[in-house]
């Protein structure tokens, strides 16, 4: 009988391990919830950007988000804004031709206060670049898995 030689699978059951370890459960919540904790953190950022700061700023500093979380086989976070007018500067508001505002010492002129749109906006941009992020974030995840690291 010939022989074709010996084989050593050691570096193939090793491979197999950091498959094992990477795939486990905690490992790709930890991937997700990392990911999600990322694209949201760009959001934000994106979304300050775009919130006019007005007089006193006040609706420009109270953006946040929430911490990814798994909810079932979902990931969830979220983005908000904890002040009363941000709804109206976001999707535009009716008011009252001719009022006197004090605050700003005019007569009101127009019917309708267009949006600003800020988070829409934001959240379309997201969309567009995710599924590169994702790509991106998922090779380097699987490059770190197959080098064992």
């Amino acid at each position: 009988m010939a022989s074709w030689g010996s084989c050593d699978f050691h570096e193939l059951r090793d491979l197999n391990e950091r498959i094992k370890a990477a795939a486990s459960e905690q490992e790709m919540d930890a991937f997700y919830t990392g990911l999600l904790d990322e694209m949201m953190n760009g959001l934000l950022a994106d979304v300050i950007e775009r919130t006019p700061p007005g007089p006193s700023g006040h609706l420009h500093r109270n953006w946040f988000t929430t911490k990814a979380r798994r909810s079932g086989k979902h990931y969830r976070a979220e983005i908000y804004n904890n002040i009363e007018y941000a709804p109206y500067v976001e999707n535009g508001h009716r008011q009252e031709v001719g009022r006197y505002v004090p605050a700003i010492g005019k007569r009101l002129v127009r019917s309708f206060v267009e949006g600003k749109h800020m988070l829409r906006d934001s959240l379309f941009d997201l969309q567009k670049a995710a599924p590169d992020f994702i790509k991106a974030k998922s090779e380097e995840f699987l490059s770190r898995m197959m080098e064992g690291k």
